[in-house]
């Protein structure tokens, strides 16, 4: 009988424990004005670790659908899209250990569906520095959608990433689509573009050595900016 109260609360000790530990670290979190949510995502998306990287996407999309979206939200998204181009972290022999294409696209996807100025403000700063052409179509797809006061500076910068991809030995189809309806996306709610360097970017992707659609896809965009040209002259 002995035996078994003993077996009894050490039952019960055990089923108490991680409650007690759950409830300390969501007090020492609320002291440090952050919940136990927020410091999972800040150590995952801080982690070498691409499953940690995904992990905090995964938690963070759960974060945004309760309807956080504080400074720790675009802090977490800002590194993680950056991470392995503007933040890397390089072990010896100069790797870089969290390069991750991936979780810099769920970044930048998550950044599109926010939509706000500081999402863009994100995007255009990792498209500065991305060269791997999956990631840039994301984010020039997520910075297209999003309706801003400054879309010249959105149109400059995205001129600029798309040219220095048009520009390299091996063009991407991938970019040049993408920034053509993003320049086509900006066009309808400013109800043109004056951009001159986007005009001679839609040019140069008509002429250039692009997939049949995507050229024809350009001719058709510039074909409705000289229309709204011509409606506004």
């Amino acid at each position: 009988m002995f035996v078994k109260i003993i077996a009894i609360l050490v039952i019960l000790a055990v089923a108490v424990v991680p409650v007690a530990m759950g409830q300390a670290a969501e007090a020492e979190a609320a002291d440090e004005g952050q919940t136990v949510e927020m410091l999972i995502i800040n150590a995952a998306s801080t982690s070498a670790s691409r499953d940690q990287n995904l992990f905090a996407l995964e938690n963070i999309e759960n974060e945004v659908g309760r309807g956080n979206t504080g400074s720790g939200i675009y802090a977490a998204l800002e590194r993680l899209i950056l991470a392995g181009t503007q933040n890397r972290i390089v072990a010896r022999g100069g790797h870089v250990v969290n390069n991750f294409p991936d979780v810099r696209q769920g970044a930048a996807r998550q950044l599109g569906e926010m939509g706000t100025e500081e999402a863009r403000a994100i995007l255009l700063r990792a498209g500065l520095s991305e060269r791997e052409p999956l990631v840039l179509q994301e984010i020039i797809v997520a910075v297209g959608s999003i309706d801003s006061e400054d879309n010249a500076q959105t149109v400059a910068t995205l001129v600029w990433v798309a040219n220095r991809f048009h520009r390299s030995p091996a063009p991407s189809n991938h970019v040049a689509l993408a920034t053509v309806n993003a320049l086509d996306s900006i066009s309808g709610r400013d109800g043109g573009i004056t951009n001159p360097g986007a005009l001679e970017y839609l040019f140069n992707v008509a002429n250039g050595p692009y997939a049949l659609f995507i050229r024809e896809r350009a001719w058709e965009i510039i074909d409705s900016l000289r229309g709204s040209a011509e409606e506004g002259g």
